[in-house]
């Protein structure tokens, strides 16, 4: 039993609401039936977004009316505007900070930033600020003394700039825990505490998360009032439905010719490849780059924020087609597209193992999870087992051993670079035939030629479909209101809702203080520039 089924409301224990959205489901409904702001509704309608999610259809009404409230909800169901709906309708803006959302990772205020600003697009009249470590303090100091009125951070860089008495938290009517299970396995329940001892008293406490550890109970006793509980998944609910999960049994030295076979097998659109140490990342995509012959970037923790930004740029555009990560990227990653999730190292605890699988599968699209298990795995994937349904997968592994080829030792069969002893990975020639130029994985027997040097923490590889020729551009100039809260993928997503042109005509997206500029493939670029006047009603 979930332990938040235990906490008691005005003396008496309660149960959570346990909603199961079917065909015949009241919450099936559209964002018109909530009495939201006006330019929200717009702002959603301008992106396309019609209906709400169950988390968003049973959340927003409590939000709204002003309730405290626990949400649980599986990752890829749509918290973040479950919540951030609501914040912009509610904010009335001012000098200081309204709303706080804290959260556990740099990637994710990053990307529920973006996701709150995108709703009201670039002129809107709530200034949301993501603030997080890693980069240096002027930027995010500049703009809280210009005035915000959202703030969404990490509780680290909160406590920081609270440290250094340049955030002002005393108008602080609402708070949101995002990921709050996440954070307390991260170690960050004292910045919590620290944090709830620095606010006002507040209107509103929120607390969403995908599973509901006995932490997250403490902290509800201690700091909501009266709060209503929605559960929109049971345990064995806890990842996506659509996703399908699938392993192999491996001998250690043998994880990398698995991993190449597997994906020489499912040529994925876009992949994750999760390690579980740092310095595995920069290494296996080296590797994985040699033996494939993709675009493919790491991401860890020990990476600058810059190199992290474009590292996580590039896999979203698709310059990068691969992404090896360390469990940093397991939460509020959202890549459209991303196809499979492959796990090169058995994850510690079964939540983490969700919280990874839950990059694919996202948003009712179908996903595949791969994981590698070696003989010392077998003890932690039991218990990942008994929580999830697998399938397990036969593979031919490559006689020879990719290991071996990369340090120039003789085949097995006695001769060096033997084509017939080479590794190759299977493939699917049917896609092959059908994508001609899509990369595939070259034979292990040519690990010895030159190969293509891999991203460099984030830079696309030369002769990737980024470093193809540009198309002829035109650039404009978009003016952007004071604490705007946009960036490049925000921006371009609002763009191309409004304009309706094709998203390869956009080029490069500069984002300042109180403009943009906008690259514009020259045979869009009149389309572009009447639709935008005539939206913006010039």
């Amino acid at each position: 039993m979930c332990p938040i089924q235990t906490l008691a409301r005005g003396g008496r224990r309660i149960a959570p609401r346990v909603i199961s959205p079917g065909p015949k489901d009241p919450l099936n409904q559209t964002f018109h039936s909530f009495p939201l702001a006006p330019a929200v509704l717009q702002g959603l309608e301008a992106l396309g977004f019609t209906t709400p999610t169950p988390v968003q259809a049973a959340a927003i009404p409590l939000l709204l009316g002003h309730r405290d409230a626990i949400v649980q909800a599986k990752t890829g169901s749509g918290k973040t505007l479950a919540f951030g709906l609501p914040l912009l309708t509610m904010i009335q803006p001012a000098k200081k900070p309204q709303a706080l959302v804290v959260l556990p990772t740099r990637e994710l205020a990053m990307q529920v930033c973006e996701a709150i600003a995108s709703v009201q697009g670039p002129k809107g009249a709530v200034r949301v600020l993501a603030v997080y470590g890693g980069v240096g303090y002027q930027h995010q100091e500049t703009a809280l003394k210009r005035g915000v009125d959202l703030v969404v951070g990490t509780p680290g860089r909160l406590k920081d700039l609270l440290d250094r008495k340049t955030l002002d938290l005393s108008q602080v009517r609402i708070l949101v825990l995002d990921e709050a299970d996440q954070m307390l396995d991260m170690g960050f329940r004292r910045d919590i505490d620290f944090l709830l001892a620095r606010l006002p008293k507040r209107e509103q406490t929120l607390i969403f998360s995908a599973t509901m550890p006995s932490e997250i109970e403490a902290i509800a006793r201690q700091h909501l009032t009266n709060p209503e509980i929605v559960k929109l998944i049971q345990p064995s609910e806890a990842t996506p439905v659509e996703i399908d999960h699938g392993f192999v049994r491996v001998p250690a030295s043998r994880r990398l010719d698995a991993l190449v076979t597997l994906l020489g097998e499912d040529d994925p659109e876009r992949a994750l490849v999760f390690t579980r140490m740092k310095h595995e990342t920069k290494k296996l995509a080296a590797k994985l780059n040699k033996h494939t012959g993709w675009a493919i970037g790491y991401l860890n923790g020990n990476m600058s924020q810059n190199a992290r930004n474009t590292a996580l740029a590039g896999f979203k555009s698709g310059e990068l087609r691969m992404l090896v990560a360390t469990d940093v990227a397991a939460r509020g990653l959202d890549v459209e597209g991303l196809s499979h999730v492959y796990h090169y190292a058995v994850p510690d605890v079964v939540e983490t193992y969700i919280h990874r699988s839950g990059r694919t599968g996202r948003n009712g699209a179908s996903g595949s999870t791969m994981t590698l298990v070696t003989p010392d795995d077998e003890e932690a994937f039991k218990a990942i087992r008994r929580r999830i349904q697998f399938s397990e997968r036969s593979i031919a592994l490559p006689t020879q051993e990719l290991g071996e080829l990369e340090q120039g030792q003789p085949t097995r069969g006695g001769r060096q670079g033997d084509r017939r002893q080479g590794a190759r990975p299977p493939r699917r020639d049917e896609a092959s035939a059908a994508q001609p130029n899509r990369p595939t994985p070259r034979p292990a027997s040519e690990a010895k030629r030159p190969a293509a040097k891999p991203a460099k923490e984030g830079t696309p590889r030369a002769g990737s479909r980024a470093a193809a020729a540009a198309p002829e551009r035109k650039t404009f100039r978009l003016p952007l209101h004071a604490g705007h809260g946009m960036n490049r993928g925000s921006l371009s997503r609002w763009l191309i809702a409004q304009t309706q042109v094709p998203p390869a005509a956009l080029g490069s997206i500069t984002v300042a203080a109180d403009h943009a500029l906008i690259q514009v493939d020259v045979r869009h670029a009149e389309a572009f520039k009447q639709e935008l006047r005539r939206r913006q009603g010039r």
